[in-house]
């Protein structure tokens, strides 16, 4: 049975309130804590007009925002949005049973009501959930709530009788909430059936693992599973758990040790790698990433884990396909498979700078080749970027069986050969990058159709690599293959090819200011400025200095470039390339954290306490992302807090403050801790006369500084550093 969950105690009384929930307010008009008619058509109405139409578009937290939207709200409105809270956090378990407690009781007291604490349906047993929604739950719990209200408008402008209807069977239940109309992925479309039909669906949130289980256990394809539907989803899993029960003689649970690593090998730790990636995912998706002209040249700049390089997953694709961000918002697998198919298609380019990168690593250079007899060749190599400035010319002929003359005719295409069918009926393969590069160099007017057919390609070119025995063998036919690339000749075929040549295309430069730019980027300073791209008004061009060719760069090719402000601040940056820049602060985010507390321990306010000190100490761009901590759950032990500053945070202080001790114990706040134990950075207690003898007690010697490991294992340690902040 799918409810069996060995992991959580008290699953039982969490869906026992899911079911009075189900009866009391989906069924019927009801309360789950009052005896009162709440969950009605016309009070959701007006939670729909007072959060959905009436978004917040600050930075604030959550409860901030919420609190401004339903200032003069009805009563009944606050406390059915606290009931809506209440039942969105019944599933997570990483968000901390008093955090959820407290959301609910503070969004119920803006009705001027009081909600006791003890209140049945507010004890840590109901509260403590049952699966990890990830911080991604709450850094898109905005979205979760809209999609709430908007099945709680379609299920009230139902009979009560319709309703009852909807829940006769799992599947129509199932196959009715995916209807529901919503922007992008929602986990409670996942959550909902499960916490109504706990025997027929699974204690699973996100389609990244439902997709793992039905690829490794029924041996389905990506693309089989992609046609699928949810409910078919489900019915499959249900096949597939009877099926293992009846293998073992008993109940089990896909998460399990003994199950989850045939599935998700790669996830030994729970679900910490999808939750660190949705809690990463937040909202540059939703204003400027989807603006419909987005910044040519961009750079995300800011401490050292607050999700840079991740978020340029979503900015290329919101360049490049919008229409798939916006249908598949939320849903972390598929906006990454559709970034690898990109990848794959050439049209996203990855590299990352460094101290030793170049001119000709980036635009081009001279390079060394042995020849057979062991003489040197020297020759010009394109950079990473004249490279992906060259047109993407389309790898599929359109026309099957298409008569190239001299008997020639084209009979197939792969994504990397043309296949052409000679007179005497044998077929001569051609691979499309020696198409390409011949398409590339007619453009460019270094050679022209002529120059092939009349075997001049290797005098107009002598440092091309192309091969010479296939260009000049093959001149009677490949002059007529470019020839209907680069034309109207082939029906049709040069449209498509310029479509596809002077479609958008995306270049990340991680850690952009590592590099020295003005060596990298060279002349390509001026010619990346929008207004001096290929076309614009004021276009220019220029001769590069090693193939002596012009040069510009296209208009739709856009820069995406993260920087690290701990490795160099904004404003020791190149000035040159500040101005043809746009920059956006990507800040560290304690609100992602909310809610999750290890042993007591607030890690949201934990980490807002340690920034604080450590702008005040220090600056602002070293300030410690939230990333660190985004694969904590909330528990009562001290495990994963612990490992986190043992390998990440106190190494990372020691580098920003150089070993500034006492510094790093001001951040820590061991200076004003009572109980030595709870103290991270103690004095090494140094004996001069054991180490200088007796005479040596005058001589001068600095304070020693050791790390008291075993201050990671007492949760008093971790309090006191937010201390009275």
């Amino acid at each position: 049975m799918a409810r069996y969950n060995p992991h959580f105690r008290h699953t039982d009384q969490t869906l026992a309130a899911a079911d009075a929930w189900r009866t009391r307010c989906f069924v019927e008009d009801g309360s789950v804590f009052r005896d009162q008619s709440l969950w009605t058509l016309a009070i959701a109405e007006e939670v729909k007009s007072r959060f959905v139409d009436n978004p917040d578009a600050s930075t604030d937290a959550f409860l901030t925002k919420l609190n401004r939207q339903f200032a003069g709200a009805a009563p009944e409105a606050c406390q059915l949005m606290a009931e809506m809270l209440w039942l969105l956090n019944l599933f997570p378990c990483n968000i901390g049973a008093n955090a959820k407690r407290d959301i609910v009781l503070e969004v119920w007291s803006w009705s001027g009501d009081r909600l006791p604490a003890d209140h049945p349906l507010l004890t840590h047993e109901v509260l403590e959930g049952f699966g990890s929604g990830g911080p991604g739950y709450l850094a898109h719990r905005w979205r979760e709530v809209r999609f709430l209200v908007n099945m709680t408008l379609g299920a009230k402008r139902k009979s009560p009788q319709e309703r009852r209807d909807l829940l006769t069977s799992p599947w129509t239940f199932a196959e009715w909430i995916d209807r529901v109309p919503d922007e992008g992925y929602r986990q409670l479309k996942l959550i909902l059936p499960y916490l109504m039909f706990p025997d027929s669906f699974e204690r699973i949130s996100t389609p990244r693992d439902i997709r793992r289980l039905l690829a490794h256990f029924c041996g389905l394809s990506k693309a089989q599973i992609k046609q699928m539907s949810k409910v078919e989803w489900a019915k499959v899993l249900l096949d597939v758990r009877k099926r293992l029960e009846a293998e073992k003689g008993g109940p089990i649970d896909f998460y399990d040790d003994a199950l989850k690593p045939l599935w998700n090998p790669e996830d030994t730790d729970g679900e910490k790698t999808k939750a660190v990636a949705d809690g990463i995912e937040t909202g540059l998706a939703d204003a400027t990433a989807l603006a419909v002209t987005p910044n040519l040249n961009q750079i995300l700049y800011g401490p050292p884990g607050t999700g840079k390089t991740f978020r340029t997953i979503d900015r290329a694709l919101a360049i490049l396909d919008p229409d798939f961000v916006r249908r598949n918002r939320g849903d972390r697998d598929e906006l990454k498979g559709r970034f690898d198919e990109l990848m794959a298609e050439g049209r996203i380019r990855f590299v990352t700078f460094h101290q030793s990168f170049s001119y000709e690593d980036f635009v081009e250079g001279l390079r060394a080749e042995a020849r057979p007899d062991g003489s040197l060749h020297y020759y010009v190599a394109d950079g990473v970027f004249k490279e992906f400035c060259k047109p993407s010319w389309v790898a599929k002929w359109p026309v099957p069986e298409m008569p190239l003359g001299s008997g020639y005719k084209v009979i197939k295409a792969t994504d990397e050969v043309l296949w052409l069918e000679k007179p005497n009926r044998s077929q001569l393969p051609l691979p499309w990058d020696l198409l390409n590069e011949l398409c590339n160099l007619v453009v460019q007017k270094q050679i022209s159709i002529d120059d092939i057919r009349d075997k001049r390609v290797f005098e107009r070119v002598p440092d091309s690599r192309l091969e010479k025995y296939i260009i000049n063998g093959y001149n009677n036919i490949i002059p007529h293959i470019v020839d209907a690339i680069l034309t109207e000749r082939a029906g049709g075929v040069s449209k498509r090819v310029t479509e596809a040549a002077h479609g958008r295309r995306v270049l990340i430069i991680d850690e952009i200011n590592r590099g020295n730019i003005s060596k990298i980027f060279g002349e390509l300073i001026t010619l990346i400025e929008p207004s001096k791209r290929a076309g614009a008004t004021e276009a220019l061009s220029a001769v590069l200095p090693y193939s002596k060719a012009r040069f510009e760069v296209p208009s739709d090719l856009f820069i995406i470039g993260t920087m690290n402000t701990a490795d160099r601040s904004l404003a020791a940056l190149d000035i040159a390339l500040r101005r043809r820049f746009t920059f956006e602060e990507v800040e560290p985010d304690p609100s992602l954290l909310e809610g999750v507390e290890i042993a007591g321990v607030d890690v949201g306010r934990l980490l807002h306490t340690i920034n604080a000190r450590i702008e005040a100490l220090l600056d602002r761009d070293h300030r410690i992302g939230h990333a660190y901590f985004m694969q904590l759950s909330t528990s009562d032990r001290m495990d994963e807090l612990k490992w986190v500053f043992q390998a990440q945070i106190l190494p990372l202080l020691q580098e920003y403050f150089y070993e500034d001790w006492e510094r790093i114990r001001l951040v820590l706040n061991d200076h004003r801790k009572a109980n030595p134990e709870d103290r991270f950075i103690v004095e090494r207690k140094v004996s001069l006369a054991t180490l200088f003898g007796d005479d040596a007690k005058s001589v001068p010697a600095t304070k020693g500084w050791e790390i008291n490991w075993a201050a990671l294992d007492r949760p008093m340690a971790f309090l006191a550093i937010i201390g009275d902040d």
